[in-house]
């Protein structure tokens, strides 16, 4: 299998939980412009794959060998259908929430409410991509995650 910058192969991590959620996928009507959200709101890497593996788009956040993050990636909802994926909620961390929801809205989201603190954690806000998916940006506080 063509390495992909995931760790294939590689979800057995002695001293690690089992079962850690390892790869995420959005639903995306219009992939261009997912990417492009994605892309202009948190600078994540896309990798477009080809008509053999179903114009799938490879979605990095980070280095997969790196502690605490993981990658995903982008599908396309069948022509004609509607969006049949209703499933988690991703949380995205962010160093200053503030220029994150600017950068938000710049790239066509939305800010779902007022941001809030939750003591000993940090300051959240709920949003919503440009293809309806809604997801959480949260500013940790120093040292608590």
């Amino acid at each position: 299998m063509p390495d992909y910058g995931l760790p294939f192969g590689g979800w057995d991590i002695p001293g690690r939980m089992p079962n850690r959620i390892v790869h995420f996928e959005i639903e995306a009507t219009d992939r261009e412009r997912a990417k492009n959200f994605y892309t202009q709101a948190f600078g994540w890497e896309m990798q477009q794959m080809g008509a053999d593996m179903g114009d799938y788009v490879v979605v990095i956040t980070g280095d997969p060998k790196e502690p605490g993050g993981i990658n995903g990636g982008i599908f396309g909802s069948p022509p004609g259908a509607t969006k049949e994926l209703n499933g988690y909620s991703c949380v995205v961390g962010v160093d200053n929430i503030d220029q994150a929801i600017g950068k938000v809205k710049t790239a066509g989201g939305q800010v779902l409410g007022d941001k809030m603190d939750i003591p000993g954690i940090g300051t959240f806000v709920r949003c919503k991509d440009t293809e309806g998916n809604i997801f959480t940006m949260l500013q940790p506080v120093p040292g608590s995650m």
